[in-house]
């Protein structure tokens, strides 16, 4: 008879953690079912969403695109300098330092010097691994649709 009460218990511990599970992480997303590996990262995307490299001269760059949205890319160590260096300023309309998938990050929303008088906005997440050599900054300007751009953003890994 002692056995059921314990097997019982078991199984409504072994629930309980299944429960404890993040089954939707950020990388895990099931809207986003399109993964693109990008030389020394990925992120998540929709369906539809393409990457293309562009031509840099000390840094990787390029563009992650669909038929509305351009997320630009410029990774490597000369790509921002740190975190340490992007500030707040006038120009923010949001400032949100964070950390995506366990490194830290800063999600920037603000006018761009030309936006000041115009409304455009540049929306931007900044990635420093903390070795000086993984950093990259996606950015995008007047974006259609910003919360697939967030969701875009918050699913980096570096690779």
């Amino acid at each position: 008879m002692k056995k059921r009460p314990l097997a019982l218990l078991g199984l409504s511990f072994m629930l309980f953690l299944g429960g404890c599970s993040n089954s939707t992480s950020e990388v895990d997303n099931p809207l986003f079912p399109q993964e693109l590996v990008i030389s020394s990262f990925s992120v998540q995307a929709p369906s539809g969403w393409e990457w293309e490299q562009d031509q840099g001269i000390d840094t990787f760059i390029g563009r992650i695109f669909n038929n509305e949205d351009t997320i630009y890319f410029d990774m490597g160590y000369l790509s921002f300098g740190g975190l340490e260096l992007v500030e707040k300023s006038a120009r923010n309309i949001s400032f949100q330092p964070t950390a995506i998938n366990g490194v830290p990050a800063i999600i920037e929303k603000e006018y761009t010097p030309e936006g000041e008088s115009n409304g455009e906005i540049r929306l931007s997440v900044y990635l420093d691994a903390g070795d000086r050599q993984r950093l990259n900054r996606l950015y995008i300007f007047d974006p259609k649709d910003e919360q697939t751009v967030l969701a875009i953003f918050r699913s980096h890994k570096f690779e």
